[in-house]
């Protein structure tokens, strides 16, 4: 099982990414890729373009090169890319995009030069120059170099050259949650972990999956399990997650709870006012914990309920139904503090 794999494969907004890549590629078109840092998965994400590139340029060869802050990108491809006797022909009195443009016999005119690192504004817009000074030179011959430029950089408008901007949003995140918690299946509570872990990483993919894989760990001990996380991994490219307090974990864990939790033991409290609403009605009229008066058992709250159960001697509930009572009174009312439902009363209103 490969999180990156799912994420680069399965994910819509990264399908989406990928295919306005390759399409630029099969168009033999330059352009900008606008990533965000940290880049998720970054040798998967690469995979992926050249599986796809292989299905319409399988001879076409792509060089994938670092960029240096600060250097020349003619300079720098004349001196990476060429050989010895194309750069020793070089006259200072052309620009570098002019010269390689005129040489259609150079290896790069076969090549995808694919630039990495590039990370402020001012050495990007040196590369976008250079690239449409070399198409403008090159014209129309169909034999010449396909540049694709990685920006990290702050948003920068570039004109004269496609720019494709990847973002990553929560509900991309949240289904690559379900995706991989359904692909480790380590856990009992697929929907509940995956919920847990985008709580918790928000935007974060790899994050998310490094909390995914902590299995029901992740649940039983929310806190520390999270601390460990963050304190001993880190992404893929080395940086470390943000660090979060225990407030904020907490909070985390309490939101999971509400979205998962909150709907169950209210369809459990419909369903339980529904099958015994004639016995709940000789009890009204009673006030709920707003001070109003209520005259229909639908209307009645899961603490009304129990109050009903406990303090009136009636025997029409079932022990079972008793429990599922005490249950979703006792989760409301941690839930309406802000506080965490413990994981064993969890497992327990996972299954009503």
């Amino acid at each position: 099982m490969n999180p990156g794999s799912i994420w680069w494969n399965q994910i819509g907004s990264s399908l989406k990414y990928l295919s306005l890549i390759t399409e630029h590629l099969r168009d033999r078109r330059s352009a900008i890729l606008q990533v965000m840092s940290p880049f998720p998965w970054r040798e998967d994400f690469y995979a992926a373009v050249n599986m796809k590139r292989t299905a319409f340029d399988g001879e076409r060869r792509l060089k994938r090169l670092p960029w240096e802050e600060g250097g020349d990108p003619g300079r720098f491809v004349l001196t990476e890319l060429c050989p010895q006797d194309a750069q020793a022909e070089y006259w200072p009195g052309q620009t570098y995009a002019e010269y390689l443009a005129s040489k259609d016999d150079l290896i790069i005119c076969d090549y995808y030069v694919w630039i990495t690192g590039v990370k402020n504004k001012t050495d990007l817009m040196k590369w976008a120059e250079f690239i449409i000074q070399y198409r403008h030179y090159a014209g129309t011959r169909e034999q010449q170099a396909v540049f694709i430029v990685e920006y990290t950089g702050t948003p920068a408008e570039v004109h004269g050259l496609d720019q494709i901007p990847y973002t990553i949003g929560r509900n991309d995140c949240r289904v690559f949650c379900l995706e991989l918690a359904c692909a480790l299946s380590n856990t009992d509570y697929l929907e509940y972990q995956a919920e847990f872990a985008l709580c918790i990483a928000g935007e974060q993919p790899e994050l998310c999956s490094a909390m995914l894989q902590a299995g029901s760990r992740l649940l039983r001990e929310p806190l520390k399990t999270t601390e460990d996380i963050i304190a001993n991994c880190c992404s893929t490219d080395g940086r470390a997650f943000p660090f979060m307090t225990e407030q904020q974990i907490s909070s985390c864990v309490w939101r999971a709870a509400i979205v998962i939790l909150f709907p169950i033991m209210e369809q459990y409290r419909l369903e339980l006012v529904s099958k015994n609403k004639e016995e709940l009605a000789r009890h009204l009229l009673i006030s709920n914990s707003y001070g109003e008066k209520v005259i229909d058992p639908l209307d009645l709250e899961i603490g009304s309920v129990y109050y009903i159960a406990c303090s009136n001697g009636t025997r029409h509930f079932s022990p079972e139904d008793m429990e599922g009572i005490r249950l979703c009174r006792n989760g409301r009312n941690l839930l309406a503090h802000n506080k965490p439902i413990p994981y064993d009363d969890v497992c327990k209103i996972m299954l009503l």
